[in-house]
């Protein structure tokens, strides 16, 4: 069979004796079932499906929680510490739970391109009329369409009058399209340019057409975007360089332990004892309380972002958005307002821009050139207001909208101007034409019965009028005046507007012939589907902070770059055509693609292309849309954003985010709220690995140096879940610090452990160490006291100095600056995590379970030089060695 990219090309005739069908009978029924039991049913293929008990186990496929779920089971079967191995199992549980929500819930996509097929078709079997299940069309099938139905199948169209589909959500096209049966020459044309091929999920606006179908399930276009996101969504930034993180710290964990074990065991001391102590090692090494405290900071970050409508449906999401560096973005609905609207009008040989209301640009009585203008085009015109919503083709809206804000309502102009015969408009004459009775209302009907009122392609109205309206008075046109007038409708068309023309004539009776020549041409109007007023702002504020913002539209390439230059997205930027960008290869779109801003009439599987491109380049990508041809991209890109009012139900399950509002600003403060949360994951990150070292080597240097435990698992997973853990949390909320959104976007190798960050971290936590191992040394050679009264002393201080360095995370600035106390959340935490460390020391049943002893003043007095020591130490740290010492 002829490839179905080609069928535009071909005559009506060559596809029906390709297809051996006929265009007056169609298939035979036992021909059609033949069929399909070859080709298969009109449906998608489903991805592989995976059982929600193997998806939930699955979350449990990491180094770090294999490492985890051992020490538990060592803890809680050796060591008999089954509040440890309680504590860690429970983590783990709630996380992967997590995991398999989110999971479970992305793997809707197919359902949602099941549920926007037609579910029937009508077709001719057998020179029968019949409806059928859109699932058993085949290729060959003559269907039937008329305004309202969806598209059930690819088709080459046969015949069709007054025929417009709807091809937003495969083309991008804001504008119905006019169709036509005519074969086409060229190959190359983009889908939004075959006018004579109809497509699966597309949906009829008006007219009738036959046509043979082409193409089912998987082959059609929306078939193949099915296909291309079967695939797995990819880990984002955040989840890879955990999961790093967790691996890098498991293996060095493990490798610490094995020294441990090694040292001890060869240096005499009972073997068992070594292992218990490598196991309390692996306990301390390991950040239990990491994935939790992410999960609630992504969390929150949800919630905040939810309030300013966007929607995250998949956690490690909102991170994502932090780290963007180029934000690929649909036009119409996004930058735009999906709203066709009248912006300049060309009348009496002069250009005129109105504004928003239009009324305000006019605020006094109508001249007679404006009336018969804006009467025109609400007449000649069959888009209707039905309560406050206007109903009908989106420029027949505009007009009619225009006209309203002028003044002039429709229903009593019809009253009083009824229409009694009409030519519809035909893509061949390129015009429509209404036929009305004469009323004053017009002012330039004294004298005839009846007027005629034609709108249509300016170069057609400009052809067939013989006279033009200027200052009120009727004069002849000239040609002079025919080439001002072409050059006017040229020069806007070239600045992307949508051009349509008007014009009159008087009628001596309702069965007149030629209405549509010797025309009174009246004007121009421009129709352009205005930005977003925020955008202009929002634009502004990605290019302070380095985002790229790339228009990727289905749109034609003048209307992209009119509406480009005026939000200011196309300032030394290049543009590209869906054409231009089959002409090159993936190595030239590599090399051109951090130049282009716009992208105009572009297929689905161009968006995958640039979207592979961009990330290949090494930038972390956005890509917003709506309909159906944005789902692939969306899927491809790091982080996908689809529209929550005018988006497929295909583009919103392919995606990470959904835009409540359509608005690209959203964008912008959902980018905001990204950094904001990786700055606060990259602080309590920081935070509790700096924890995790100075517990690691307390408990290392004490065994090795002196034979004993400095501190207890126990004590060390109290550390780990609550002294560490609620600061972490609560640093997870902190405010943003200055210069959030005018510093360039992170990139994928600036990870959350860099080699600056890594250093700083050791050595914070080396300081930790020395005050925890100043009061184990004291206690043990210069006080002589108890083990367990030198260990409490020493998990006392640690948990002290611990918690005055979460405050030094709170801002940049010194620990005694005004701005390290802004955190409220914080301060709670750590006075709460004080608290909780005074009951333990001090609560019998507690003290019982967490192996402490009550410390005296004298004790406390130690503890407290030690922490003021290391906090100044730490305070200097931060302020002078910046890029580590």
């Amino acid at each position: 069979m002829s490839n179905v990219e080609t069928w535009h090309t071909k005559e009506v005739s060559e596809a029906i004796l390709s297809f051996n069908t006929s265009g007056v009978t169609g298939l035979s029924a036992a021909e059609a079932k033949k069929r399909l039991g070859e080709d298969g049913p009109n449906s998608f293929r489903e991805a592989e499906t995976i059982s929600p008990i193997s998806l939930f186990f699955s979350q449990f496929n990491d180094f770090m929680i294999w490492v985890l779920i051992v020490a538990a089971i060592i803890a809680g079967l050796f060591l008999k510490e089954m509040v440890d191995a309680a504590a860690i199992f429970v983590i783990l549980i709630l996380n992967a739970a997590l995991g398999f929500i989110q999971e479970f819930r992305a793997e809707r996509a197919m359902e949602a391109l099941k549920r926007m097929t037609a579910p029937t078709a009508r077709v001719l079997r057998g020179g029968l009329e019949s409806v059928i299940a859109a699932e058993d069309l085949v290729a060959g099938d003559i269907i039937l369409l008329e305004a309202g139905d969806s598209v059930p199948a690819d088709a080459r169209i046969m015949d069709c009058a007054v025929f417009y589909v709807d091809e937003a959500s495969l083309t991008g096209e804001s504008l119905p399209e006019a169709k036509a049966a005519a074969r086409l020459a060229d190959e190359g044309l983009a889908l939004g340019n075959r006018r004579n091929m109809i497509y699966m999920g597309t949906s009829v606006k008006s007219g009738r057409a036959r046509a043979i179908v082409v193409a089912t399930g998987h082959s059609t276009e929306v078939g193949k975007i099915a296909e291309s996101i079967l695939s797995p969504n990819e880990k984002t930034p955040l989840q890879i360089e955990l999961k790093k993180v967790g691996k890098t710290i498991a293996l060095i964990c493990l490798f610490i332990c094995s020294i441990v074990f090694a040292t001890g065991a060869l240096g005499g001391k009972d073997p068992s004892l070594m292992f218990l102590t490598a196991v309390s090692l692996a306990v301390a090494a390991i950040p239990e309380g990491l994935p939790a405290i992410v999960t609630v900071s992504l969390a929150l970050g949800v919630q905040s972002m939810a309030r300013n409508n966007a929607l995250v449906r998949r956690l490690h999401a909102v991170e994502t958005l932090g780290s963007t560096s180029i934000i690929c973005t649909d036009k119409t609905g996004t930058l735009t307002l999906n709203k066709m609207t009248v912006r300049p009008i060309y009348i009496s040989n002069r250009l005129i821009q109105l504004d928003e209301p239009l009324a305000e640009s006019y605020p006094n009585e109508l001249s007679d050139d404006l009336r018969a203008l804006f009467i025109t085009a609400a007449l000649c015109n069959d888009a209707r207001l039905s309560g406050k919503d206007l109903i009908g083709e989106p420029t027949e809206a505009a007009l009619l909208k225009a006209a309203m804000d002028f003044g002039l309502d429709k229903a009593l102009l019809e009253k009083r101007m009824k229409r009694v015969n009409e030519i519809p408009f035909d893509s061949d004459r390129k015009e429509m034409t209404t036929l009305h009775k004469s009323d004053d209302a017009f002012p330039f009907a004294k004298g005839f019965e009846f007027i005629s009122l034609t709108k249509g392609a300016p170069e057609a109205v400009i052809a067939q009028s013989k006279a033009v309206l200027i200052e009120g008075s009727i004069q002849e046109l000239s040609d002079a005046t025919r080439g001002e007038l072409l050059s006017a409708n040229e020069s806007l068309a070239a600045q992307g507007y949508r051009m349509m023309a008007v014009a009159f004539k008087g009628a001596r009776n309702k069965d007149e012939k030629d209405l549509e020549s010797d025309l009174i041409f009246s004007g121009l109007l421009g129709l352009l589907d205005p930005p977003r007023k925020e955008v202009y702002a929002a634009i502004d504020t990605c290019k302070k902070a380095n985002i790229r913002v790339m228009m990727i539209t289905g749109d034609h390439k003048l209307t992209a770059e009119s509406i480009a230059k005026e939000i200011g997205l196309l300032e030394g930027g290049q543009t590209l055509t869906g054409r231009e960008l089959d002409e090159i290869g993936d190595d030239e779109l590599s090399d051109l693609v951090s130049r282009i801003s716009v992208y105009s009439r572009v297929a689905p599987l161009h968006k995958v292309r640039i979207v592979d491109a961009l990330r290949n380049k090494g930038y972390i990508v956005a890509m917003t849309g709506d309909g159906v041809n944005d789902a692939p991209a969306i899927k491809r890109a790091d982080i996908g954003i689809s529209m929550g009012i005018v988006g497929t139900d295909v583009t919103k399950e392919a995606s990470d985010m959904v835009l409540a509002d359509d608005n690209f600003a959203t964008i912008v403060g959902a980018v905001r709220e990204g950094r904001l949360i990786f700055d606060n994951i990259r602080k309590f990150i920081h935070f509790l690995l700096s924890c995790n070292i100075s517990e690691v080597l307390t408990m290392f240097i004490a065994m090795v140096a002196w034979g004993r435990l400095a501190l207890l698992p126990v004590q060390i997973l109290w550390m780990n879940l609550i002294t560490d853990g609620l600061p972490a949390m609560a640093l997870g909320v902190s405010k943003p610090e200055d210069g959030l959104m005018t510093r360039p976007p992170r990139s994928r190798e600036d990870g959350i452990l860099s080699g600056i960050a890594l250093k700083k971290t050791l050595q914070q936590g080396l300081l930790l160490t020395a005050c925890a191992l100043s009061i184990f040394w004291l206690g043990l050679f210069r006080l002589g006291l108890p083990l367990d009264r030198i260990q409490t002393m020493t998990f006392s201080s640690l948990v002290a100095i611990q918690l005055f360095h979460a405050l030094s995370y709170g801002s940049e600035k010194s620990i005694l600056s005004r701005d390290a106390f802004k955190n409220m959340f914080l301060l709670g935490a750590i006075g709460g995590s004080f608290v909780l460390q005074l009951l333990i020391v001090y609560s019998p049943p507690l003290s019982k379970i967490f192996k402490t002893t009550p410390l005296l003043g004298s004790d406390w007095l130690y503890v407290a030089a030690s922490v003021a020591l290391t906090a100044g130490a730490l305070d200097l740290f931060k302020r002078y060695g910046r890029e580590g010492l």
